[in-house]
């Protein structure tokens, strides 16, 4: 028999509407999966307040706080693994990198960052790049955010990133903007 001898397959009209129905939920999922990071940030936006500064040198500078008091031993216990520190590291970035993708948005808060110095501190010896953490952790305490973008790469290599490689610092004004976009601004 060759291929010119086959019958065409026939569908009836059941199996028809479940290739139909089939076809529409898989085109559905995939534009879920492409739209879900924005999805969830703004379902769970964050309340903050900014505050914006000039530095002696002229430089502006953004600081966002919390609106409501967090407790930030509850958000960050001295529990948390490895893995813990580096997405919320990883995540506060995100405020402040220029990257094609960003899963997850944390606001990068003094409070916060103070926060996982001490969890950092109090349990090195769980922490295989602690001194990693703890070089990034104390220059953004000290408002160094001037390799944030190596920060951020930093932590997404050590997660195994394959998308999402900061290629730059945002701007004060692309700052601004992503902070807008993400967090309710108060």
């Amino acid at each position: 028999m060759t291929i010119a001898d086959k019958k065409p397959l026939k569908f009836n009209k059941i199996q028809k509407s479940v290739l139909l129905i089939a076809f529409i939920g898989l085109i559905g999922i995939l534009i879920y999966m492409k739209i879900k990071p924005d999805l969830q940030i703004i379902v769970n936006k964050k309340d903050v307040i900014v505050n914006e500064t000039i530095e002696n040198d002229g430089e502006k500078f953004i600081e966002i706080k919390d609106k409501e008091k967090i407790d930030v031993n509850e958000l960050f216990p001295e529990t948390m693994t490895d893995g813990e520190v580096q997405n919320a590291i990883h995540q506060m970035s995100h405020q402040k990198v220029k990257a094609d993708k960003k899963w997850g948005m944390i606001p990068l808060t003094k409070e916060r960052v103070v926060r996982l110095i001490d969890v950092v501190e109090g349990n090195k010896d769980n922490f295989k790049h602690e001194s990693t953490y703890l070089k990034i952790l104390n220059r953004w305490k000290e408002d160094d955010f001037s390799r944030v973008d190596e920060d951020h790469n930093n932590i997404w290599s050590l997660q195994n990133g394959t998308v999402g490689r900061a290629t730059g610092i945002l701007t004060y004004e692309e700052e601004l903007r992503f902070i807008s976009k993400y967090f309710n601004v108060n």
